[in-house]
């Protein structure tokens, strides 16, 4: 059984007096500061979170700069494209047209040089025919007349 004497009671008004010094000295300035403690907490997850909302807000106004960005680089491409493809259909078409002007001068000067040769070719034509023909008579067919008929056997002959 418990023995009830004074070194008990004693201890029970030790004891009793401490937890009412603890209550008022140390209790309430540590659930001071545990509150301290808490809202510091709560203040420090608040920036956090103002923190995250900020870099979430930059990140999102650096891809919408990003992609506008590309967009921008995208067109300049397409632009320098378009003006490349451009620049090659002139100088195509410029080619074109210069290779058919020199062409037709070719076919000219083609032309010109195989009428003086003709020309050469019926003039030799005409004049050992002059001198056949005068074999053949064993006269002599000089006059302007002679030659323009023979000019129109050899013509009826090349045709």
């Amino acid at each position: 059984m418990v023995n009830i004497n004074a070194t008990l009671i004693a201890q029970i008004l030790n004891f009793l007096v401490l937890v009412f010094v603890l209550a008022k000295f140390a209790y309430k300035p540590l659930l001071g500061m545990m509150e301290e403690r808490k809202n510091k907490i709560a203040s420090d997850l608040e920036t956090a979170e103002q923190a995250k909302k900020d870099a979430e807000a930059v990140k999102a106004e650096y891809a919408a700069k990003l992609a506008d960005a590309r967009q921008e680089a995208q067109a300049i491409i397409d632009n320098a494209r378009k003006t490349a493809q451009a620049a090659h259909d002139k100088i195509m078409a410029d080619t074109k047209v210069e290779q058919e002007q020199y062409v037709n001068a070719q076919k000219e000067i083609i032309a010109t040089e195989k009428k003086k040769a003709m020309d050469e070719v019926r003039a030799q034509v005409i004049s050992l025919s002059m001198i056949a023909a005068g074999k053949i008579v064993e006269q002599k067919l000089g006059s302007e007349e002679d030659k323009a008929l023979a000019g129109k056997i050899v013509d009826s002959i090349m045709k």
